[in-house]
């Protein structure tokens, strides 16, 4: 499902959400609406949990609101490993989520390449594409051709998914394969690498050299000001951040001069339902709304 305008919300529940009263995911939609967002990111970080009849509820919920609603796949997918019963878990990780997405009526599954560990990092790629091949050959055999699956760029350098790694795995796929582009990690691999807006349009421009236009224009996006070390990604930190970046700003008037229509998730901690308004508002001002 691709998008013909831009969706700004948050990835889970914030610090406002709670304050507020609000306890349950079929509250969000509501509550989202009421401050101008357009859609909202489920993780199911530790596991796939979420009941069916809950995960039906929830769906129902954001349908009524018209909240788009997308899935992050369990975090430990390792889609590089070498043992067989680690491999076998990622397919079901993968595919318990889609299930529950279809449930919910959503239409994105955001998950994490993996990582290397001891094995040479080109080695580990290999393994990783064959696994991915394996994924996208099931996931039109059992019916879930029609869902995108959206791998991450990550945050420390000892992780797979520098942004080649992520072209390299999106170029396999249909128009149902798109990018997760999480600027605050690929900010942070680098130790500060966007100021201005032409230091995204460079990573935007290569994007569609590598995966087309079509891909590039609904990218599935990840914004939040992350701290970094030298090994790359330390911890989210929220819009009140002058040190780390990266900027918003910047980042959305790239998005305005190359007319992308990007879902945007805000991943700030704590913050990131206030964070991601006002990164749909900064984006409105500049159209003139």
């Amino acid at each position: 499902m691709y998008l013909d305008k831009i969706k700004f919300g948050p990835s889970g529940t914030c610090e406002d959400f709670k304050n507020e009263g609000y306890l349950h995911t079929y509250q969000v939609p509501a509550w989202l609406k009421s401050k101008g967002l357009d859609c909202f990111e489920y993780s199911f970080g530790r596991g796939v949990m979420l009941k069916p009849d809950t995960a039906a509820v929830i769906g129902k919920a954001f349908s009524d609101y018209d909240i788009e609603i997308s899935v992050h796949a369990p975090y430990f997918i390792n889609l590089a490993t070498l043992e067989s019963d680690k491999a076998d878990n990622n397919v079901r990780y993968i595919f318990d989520s889609l299930k529950a997405l279809r449930l919910m009526g959503g239409r994105r599954c955001v998950f994490h390449p993996g990582s290397p560990l001891k094995n040479p990092r080109d080695q580990a790629m290999k393994v990783l594409l064959n696994s991915f091949e394996h994924i996208l050959q099931l996931k039109e055999q059992l019916g879930f051709s029609d869902l995108l699956l959206c791998p991450e760029t990550m945050g420390k350098k000892a992780q797979l998914g520098d942004l080649d790694e992520i072209i390299a795995m999106c170029a396999m796929g249909d128009d149902n394969i798109v990018p997760c582009i999480d600027w605050g990690h690929l900010n942070s691999r680098d130790c500060g690498v966007f100021f201005s807006k032409d230091d995204y349009k460079r990573v935007i421009d290569k994007l569609v050299d590598g995966i087309g236009e079509k891909k590039t224009k609904n990218m599935h996006v990840h914004f939040s000001k992350i701290q970094y070390s030298a090994g790359g990604e330390v911890r989210h930190l929220t819009f009140d951040d002058e040190v780390y970046g990266p900027p918003y700003e910047q980042f959305l008037e790239a998005v305005c001069d190359t007319g992308l229509t990007p879902y945007i998730v805000c991943e700030s901690a704590g913050t990131q339902t206030r964070d991601a308004l006002a990164m749909k508002t900064y984006y409105e001002g500049m159209l003139g709304k």
